[in-house]
């Protein structure tokens, strides 16, 4: 880690002293910890922000209100005990597409998580995002 002095006003120290004492941490650890939320919130290039976009609009991409109550009806025939043949070849088709879609959306979480350089768990948790359950 590298050390860097700063000059600060008045109202900025008095701002940091009081977080520090909130928080019961550091001053140097306080005032490093919100410097570098600030250069990260900070976008070098225009082309950045589109790939954040891009990876945005792709994780929120998902299906539409009719193919899940597909989905979800199919899966409540199956627990009853009653699918056909057919109904059964298509719940599995659609689970599989969910779990590939799962996993390109997990890709792309990744990329966007990587792109802003933080844990793919504070991503998800910045996004409020939980891993999906099972059916």
């Amino acid at each position: 880690m590298s050390t860097l002095q700063i000059d600060l006003d008045e109202q900025t120290l008095k701002r940091l002293r009081q977080i520090s004492r909130r928080e019961k941490r550091a001053l140097g650890d306080v005032a490093a910890h919100l410097l570098a939320d600030a250069v990260r919130a900070v976008r070098l290039r225009p082309a950045e922000d589109a790939a954040e976009a891009e990876l945005l609009r792709q994780i929120n991409t998902g299906w539409a209100a009719e193919r899940w109550q597909r989905y979800h009806a199919l899966v409540a025939q199956r627990r009853a005990g009653g699918l056909t043949p057919e109904e059964h070849r298509e719940l599995i088709a659609l689970t599989d597409e969910r779990e590939i879609a799962h996993a390109q959306r997990l890709e792309h979480l990744i990329a966007l998580a990587t792109l802003r350089q933080t844990t793919l768990d504070a991503l998800m948790e910045q996004l409020g995002l939980q891993a999906p359950g099972y059916v």
